[in-house]
């Protein structure tokens, strides 16, 4: 589109500018010159009034000089002729002298004349310059008035000019308006045509969106279905081992780990140890799990010590076992998430994020006690930011308890709220192929150890297989809460479906020597 043309917007607003001025200078000068004509008026108005009194105080001289005999040459016509108005006239200035018929003494009389007719010249002088500045006066203002003609002619002509060069603009703006058009209506077409083409491309376009939505959800759909009948099915592994057993001193129940400093191990981070047979690291089957470690110290770049937390006495723990842990990663900072409320003895939210963090784990989202999201500090998160917080870095999703069905209805209020949102998490999880395992599985992983200080029927656990303040011997060197028995118990009272195995503890060193 062309670029618009201000010039005759700018040509019209300059034109209406100097009109303005000028008619603004016209009434000035009209209305001085209206003014002057009036002063002008008056002033012939006084002249002739002076004119007409001069002309009766002249002939009132002339006559008193015939009467006096001075000045005896009048010229004809300039005087009365006639006694009877000369002798009136007479009576009359002799009246305004004080009145009376004429005085015997001549000389006196005379006297009085030569007064009068001294004033009357005094008086006619007076006139006389007054008609002389009456007449200056009129000589200025007729200049003034010349010179505001002339200075009307010279504005008359700028707007002449001024008006002839507004046709013009206007000529040349209506061309340009006409050209203007002319693209409007083109451009318009264009835009209508395109607006056509943007509908028909709207109703398309929301067809295939409408169409590729549904086939998403059908796909997605499937892909869910068909993961679910996955898991049932084969209980897929979705996991490697972090690393293996290298050695064991079951007498001071301590092992040795081919992980160390440069793995970015640290102390704390406990794993689960499974067979070399294993059919699966991280399954949700956990009976590949033979027990539990916890790193003591780090003794070099590829090399830890560790403690043994629990293991399997009839599968001891042994050299190249595979151990895992869920939430440790060589070189990596592993992301999970939680929902639900920890409640599990020995074991509240803050000690579960500490056995996270210590493992070099990051809690991304969780759902609380309260059913609130928080991050893994306990800061609240928005409801609608916290799904998002679930990505593909995030390893795990971890349910606890989602809560169950209690007549408290402030309890049922929190259960709900938490089911609620522990759904969103679950969605999120869904979409990304994140895998849900429940807490008491993690922990298993994770190679962590209940605390538990005393069994009861009720508890719904089995007995443990050691008694936890078992005695310590000095005179056999035997070792703290280890009492039990390594031999193989019958497999009819212990359930054991393997074969029987051999000790390979170790001798008292009462008797080893």
């Amino acid at each position: 589109m062309a670029q618009k043309n201000n010039g005759p917007v700018i040509a019209m607003a300059i034109f209406a500018v100097l009109s303005v001025m000028l008619a603004v200078f016209l009434y000035m000068t009209v209305s001085d010159n209206r003014a002057k004509a009036i002063a002008l008026d008056n002033s012939k108005e006084k002249e002739s009034d002076l004119n007409g009194t001069l002309r009766e105080k002249l002939d009132d001289i002339r006559l008193l000089n015939r009467l006096i005999g001075v000045g005896e040459n009048v010229e004809a016509g300039s005087g009365d002729t006639d006694t009877d108005t000369a002798n009136g006239r007479t009576k009359k200035i002799l009246d305004e002298l004080g009145g009376g018929d004429l005085p015997a003494n001549d000389r006196h009389l005379i006297g009085l004349l030569q007064n009068e007719s001294a004033e009357n010249n005094k008086n006619s002088f007076t006139a006389t310059d007054r008609k002389r500045q009456l007449d200056l006066k009129i000589t200025e203002n007729g200049q003034l008035t010349m010179s505001k003609d002339g200075e009307i002619v010279k504005h008359k002509a700028a707007l002449a000019k001024a008006e002839e060069q507004r046709i013009k603009q206007e000529a040349i703006h209506i061309e340009e308006l006409a050209r203007l058009g002319e693209q409007v209506d083109t451009l318009r077409g264009s835009n209508a045509r395109l607006e056509d083409e943007l509908a028909a491309l709207r109703v398309s376009s929301a067809r295939q969106i409408e169409d590729l939505i549904e086939d998403n959800n059908d796909k997605r759909t499937a892909i869910v279905d068909l993961r679910a009948r996955l898991r049932q099915k084969d209980d897929p592994t979705f996991s490697t081992a972090d690393g293996h057993i290298q050695s064991v001193d079951h007498n001071r129940e301590l092992c040795y780990i081919d992980l160390g400093r440069a793995d970015g191990l640290r102390e704390g981070v406990t794993f689960s140890v499974y067979t070399p047979g294993n059919s699966g690291v991280g399954r949700n089957n956990t009976s590949d799990i033979k027990g539990q470690i916890e790193v003591v110290d780090i003794l070099a770049d590829h090399r830890a010590e560790a403690r043994i937390v629990k293991q399997d006495l009839g599968r001891p723990i042994a050299g190249d076992d595979p151990i895992y842990s869920p939430i440790f990663q060589t070189g990596q900072s592993l992301e999970i998430a939680v929902a639900g409320r920890i409640a599990l003895d020995g074991l509240d939210r803050s000690q579960f994020r500490r056995l996270v963090t210590a493992a070099g784990g990051k809690i991304t989202v969780e759902v609380g006690d309260e059913g609130q999201f928080t991050d893994g500090k306990g800061n609240p998160v928005d409801s609608a930011d916290a799904p998002r917080q679930i990505s593909s870095r995030t390893r795990y999703l971890i349910i606890a308890d989602l809560g169950d069905d209690t007549e408290n209805q402030e309890l049922e209020q929190i259960y709900k709220l938490i089911r609620d949102n522990s759904q969103k998490l679950r969605n999120r999880a869904e979409n990304l192929g994140i895998y849900e395992i429940g807490l008491s599985t993690f922990l298993e992983h994770i190679g962590y150890s209940r605390k538990q200080v005393k069994w009861t029927p009720e508890g719904g656990r089995s007995f443990p297989g050691r008694l936890p303040n078992g005695s310590h011997s000095a005179a056999v060197n035997s070792s703290f809460r280890q009492s039990q028995s390594s031999a193989v118990i019958s497999g009819k009272y212990s359930g054991l479906s393997k074969s029987t195995t051999t000790s390979i503890g170790n001798n008292s060193k009462v008797f080893g020597n």
